[in-house]
């Protein structure tokens, strides 16, 4: 089991300047230096319910400076309301800053309000994603792309800087049907995931689906599931519910705030049924759908997960607890990463310890 670091924050506490990149910066450093898998960045438009990022190819620039090993994520390139070209392109860049550290997940999106950008999209999102993802894919490995230019001639276009590397990882952002899991299996891709509208068992029936689809296309390898859980770990489970419970609902909130555009039935409820509804939810994800614990319990977890079929934990850690305690916590991540390494009870593992 491998353990990532992932980000989505919420922008609703109004944090200003550079400050509101500040946990992404010192939490990527501390992932770096122990030995953390990668960093995972979204792409997210027009609300605060993970609107600090637009476009992961800039934060994703910065996190390449100030890191040296850590591998570096898209989770996800919402690639219809994209350029391919472009989306090749930045992301080159990335990888030359990075010396060859970029792997790159793609999403369909959802949202009718992101396709402002793209509205031709929308309704041919699914279609527009996977040849976006091949077409991204030519360019990097150093194919050409026929365009019409401002005087409508094709035109052969190429893409520069030059990647590092000759190709990157590819994951595709399954988070509900099992054709999203057999098309990523069949396609050779990887598998990124969460616990959103799915519990362990019913994902580990679609990793069984995505991984028959890999190997009835003669992909080789059982391919990489990654799967992303709200995560804060520490000493004591109780004093871990206790720090989380206030933001992660704060969280939900602007969460549901950006789900109900689909979901108006929401807003029938009484003030008393939706908070309800929002403490029931914060329960469900603190007691079996997220990282959130002692050590011990989350190994307990991960070990349920790696069962499952699961191969990497993307921790998103950044839903609205105070950063000093996050970046305190992820000593106590560390000691879990460990443990799964190795093998060994957490309590096990000895202080100072890399793997």
């Amino acid at each position: 089991m491998q353990i990532s670091l992932m980000f989505f924050a919420s922008d609703g506490d109004g944090n200003a300047g550079g400050g509101r990149y500040e946990l992404l910066l010192q939490s990527c450093r501390y992932a770096d230096t122990a030995g953390f898998t990668a960093v995972w960045l979204p792409e997210r438009h027009f609300h605060r319910f993970g609107g600090l990022f637009p476009n992961p190819a800039v934060p994703a620039a910065a996190v390449a400076i100030a890191t040296r090993r850590l591998r570096i994520r898209a989770g996800s390139v919402i690639i219809p309301l994209c350029d391919p070209i472009r989306v090749a392109e930045e992301w080159s860049v990335v990888d030359n800053l990075s010396d060859g550290r970029v792997d790159l997940g793609f999403g369909q999106g959802w949202n009718p309000n992101d396709f402002v950008l793209q509205p031709q999209n929308f309704e041919t999102r699914l279609a527009s994603l996977y040849q976006g993802i091949v077409d991204v894919q030519s360019l990097w490995s150093g194919q050409h792309l026929t365009r019409t230019n401002g005087l409508d001639q094709s035109v052969d276009i190429a893409i520069y800087p030059k990647p590092v590397q000759p190709c990157f990882e590819t994951w595709i952002t399954c988070t509900g049907s099992d054709q999203r899991f057999e098309d990523a299996g069949r396609m050779g891709a990887n598998v990124l995931t969460a616990l959103l509208f799915q519990d362990v068992t019913e994902l580990k029936q679609k990793i069984a689906i995505y991984r028959r689809a890999r190997t009835q296309a003669g992909h080789a390898g059982p391919g990489h599931v990654t799967l992303m859980l709200h995560t804060f770990v520490g000493a004591d489970s109780a004093e871990v519910r206790s720090t989380v419970r206030e933001p992660f609902m704060r969280y939900l909130t602007d969460s549901v705030d950006l789900w109900k555009q689909n979901y108006p039935q929401f807003d029938q409820l009484s003030p008393n049924d939706r908070k309800s509804v929002l403490e029931f939810a914060c329960e469900k994800y603190l007691r079996t759908h997220s990282l959130c614990g002692s050590v011990e319990e989350c190994r307990r977890r991960a070990d349920h997960l790696i069962a499952a079929g699961v191969d990497e934990i993307a921790c998103l850690i950044d839903f609205g607890v105070a950063r000093d305690q996050v970046v305190a916590s992820l000593r106590h991540l560390d000691q879990l990463r460990i443990s799964l390494a190795v093998g060994t009870p957490p309590d096990q593992v000895g202080r100072g310890a890399h793997v």
